[in-house]
């Protein structure tokens, strides 16, 4: 965050990117025409940051009300030295599969490069794996943590002097997904693609009414969770057609106690997103 007398310019933690970006904007601008017309404040969407983070401009006597707003609703970038371990963070993941030794979650840090959180293999497996020797691959493979999936990591190292931040899956994160396995229901991961272009494509691909629930995990991010039976690559298939430059995955339980070899534990008094 940069001060410049009565001005704010803020890094929100929301990236611009996939299907009709232009669509984004406009979703942008209407939250904040939203806070210019009822408080002391204009905002302005001034572009995005080389990781495709927004940047907004902030000026008005309500600047605080509005920066407290913006960080509950999307999040704010922080300096290394404003950070306090253990923290809870949600990032984005990024160059998911390019390495082995582990997972780099990207949380809007930048000091003199961006700076991401690495979550190593050994953590991984200790967290969604039971401690099992699986390959990174089989790991993203199964919970699949591929880029842009919004995870949340809990900072356990912070080394000022390397620009250096070492990350493990946080409690939440682990009980998000040991309750999708729970439901043994298989889920459509969708990143990049807003919710009325999802329950178009739903409607027109003849779809719709095998989807029990349209869960939102960030602005561009949602989770379709399938009726039992539903073939799962198919609806991907199809909402392929009308949805261009989005990824897609499908969270299968099955699929995951196969390669983990055992269920995982469920979380005690806990209740299944669905």
């Amino acid at each position: 965050m940069e001060n410049k007398t009565n001005l704010v310019i803020l890094t929100l933690l929301q990236k611009i990117y996939g299907y009709r970006k232009e669509h984004t904007h406009r979703i942008l601008n209407d939250v904040f025409e939203s806070l210019n017309s009822t408080l002391d404040v204009e905002i302005s969407l001034i572009g995005k940051n080389t990781r495709n983070w927004i940047r907004v401009e902030v000026v008005g006597d309500d600047t605080k009300v509005v920066v407290n707003y913006l960080s509950r609703k999307f999040g704010l970038n922080l300096g290394l030295k404003e950070i306090r371990k253990p923290v809870v963070l949600t990032g984005k993941i990024v160059d998911s599969c390019k390495v082995g030794y582990g997972l780099y979650v990207d949380t809007g840090f930048y000091a003199s490069r961006p700076i991401d959180s690495l979550v190593p293999l050994y953590k991984l497996r200790s967290h969604l794996a039971d401690g099992r020797k699986l390959s990174l691959r089989k790991i993203i493979d199964a919970f699949c943590l591929y880029d842009n999936f919004p995870v949340s990591i809990r900072i356990t190292e912070i080394d000022l002097e390397q620009e250096k931040l070492l990350a493990e899956p946080s409690d939440e994160q682990i009980k998000i997904f040991r309750n999708w396995i729970s439901t043994k229901i298989e889920r459509v991961i969708i990143l990049g693609a807003h919710l009325e272009h999802i329950t178009f494509a739903l409607k027109k691909t003849g779809f719709k009414h095998n989807i029990l629930k349209i869960e939102e995990i960030g602005l561009l991010e949602y989770v379709l969770l399938c009726k039992l039976g539903t073939n799962t690559s198919k609806v991907m298939r199809a909402l392929n057609r009308h949805l261009q430059d989005v990824s897609m995955y499908v969270f299968s339980p099955e699929k995951i106690t196969k390669i983990i070899g055992a269920e995982l534990p469920l979380i005690i008094n806990s209740h299944p997103y669905w």
